[in-house]
């Protein structure tokens, strides 16, 4: 049985209620990141590539706003992320997220590191953000524009509140990685111990556009898995036919809908100029490079705490971030208001 035919019947037979992308996963999400992010959930590792990769990108955010000491905006933080660690280095960081879920966990992770200069509010998806014009210095968006029901609206709204000369540094999640077989996927997103979502991915790659459903389930994410497991089928959207789709369909309690646009560099570059930004400077990233260095290194020459990994990077990423990138690769973007 194709995919399309997955598709096809998710959409004739069960016809999913369209809905935000709050709406379709994050609002149940414990944790957006798996409770994964060093720092926030986990012990820095100085060890750990990873580890880097992520300091590198927090630093990447604080140095292309410019944000020492100044008072930042993180569009769409997730599970605080990068506000906490940016937060350090600021004079304010405020986060701002459509799902009322995402600003409790961003708030509740804030308190338990005892971080006193972050913020979280809540804006409904596709809604004016509530600050005034000119309010912030800098404003950091990490893939979270293409989220929102309508980017374009969403880059107006955060050149509107950005001060003159304000800096806007925006990761995005661009479909040209999907190519070659990852065009349709899945993911079971366990909700609790009784209940986990189907979430299909079907990206039209060309269009810049992805169609997701999303299918609860009266069975929790174990359930799942023991069940394609048991049945011989691979645990990946090939195990999903429409066959076993008719078994399931009792046990599904709703069926959702949203669809996103994820633009590609040249086009993210055009919507932040048409938004109102007089410079766009697409540039390397600072987690890439943190990343790489680290695997340049000897173990015996790796720095062995957070304080003094951040000194190594801090000064190289300052720069990495001002090194123009081609837009065809989809790099980090920095708009200048």
């Amino acid at each position: 049985m194709n995919t399309v035919d997955v598709f096809d019947w998710i959409r004739e037979t069960l016809r999913p209620s369209a809905c935000t992308s709050d709406e379709f996963i994050y609002d149940d999400m414990d944790s957006q990141s798996c409770r994964s992010l060093p720092v926030v959930y986990r012990p820095f590792d100085p060890g750990e590539r990873w580890h880097w990769v992520d300091r590198g990108h927090i630093l990447d955010f604080l140095f292309a706003t410019r944000g020492e000491g100044k008072q930042l905006l993180d569009f769409g933080p997730g599970d605080g992320w990068p506000s906490v660690g940016v937060a350090r280095f600021a004079g304010e960081v405020v986060g701002v997220d459509a799902s009322p879920r995402r600003v409790e966990v961003c708030a509740e992770n804030a308190r338990r590191l005892g971080i006193s200069n972050a913020k979280f509010v809540h804006a409904p998806a596709g809604a004016p953000l509530p600050f005034e014009d000119a309010t912030f210095d800098g404003v950091m968006a990490a893939s979270s524009v293409e989220q929102t029901p309508d980017p374009k609206f969403t880059l107006r709204e955060l050149c509107r509140v950005l001060k003159p000369g304000g800096r806007l540094r925006i990761g995005y999640e661009a479909l040209g990685a999907y190519r070659n077989g990852k065009e349709r996927e899945i993911w079971v997103l366990g909700i609790d111990n009784r209940t986990c979502r189907l979430v299909f991915y079907d990206r039209h790659i060309d269009e810049e556009r992805a169609d997701q459903y999303g299918l609860t389930l009266a069975m929790s994410r174990k359930d799942v898995a023991d069940l394609l497991r048991s049945e011989g089928r691979p645990r990946t959207y090939e195990g999903f036919t429409v066959d076993l789709l008719e078994r399931l369909r009792p046990r599904i309690l709703d069926a959702r809908a949203c669809t996103l646009r994820h633009p590609s560099g040249r086009t993210l570059a055009a919507w932040l100029t048409e938004a109102g930004f007089s410079e766009v400077i697409p540039s390397n990233g600072g987690g890439p490079f943190a990343g790489r260095l680290f695997d340049s290194l000897p173990e015996e020459r790796r720095p062995r705490s957070l304080e003094a990994v951040e000194e190594l990077l801090a000064p190289l990423v300052k720069i990495v971030v001002e090194m123009p990138a081609p837009l065809s690769l989809d790099p980090m973007i920095t708009a200048v208001k």
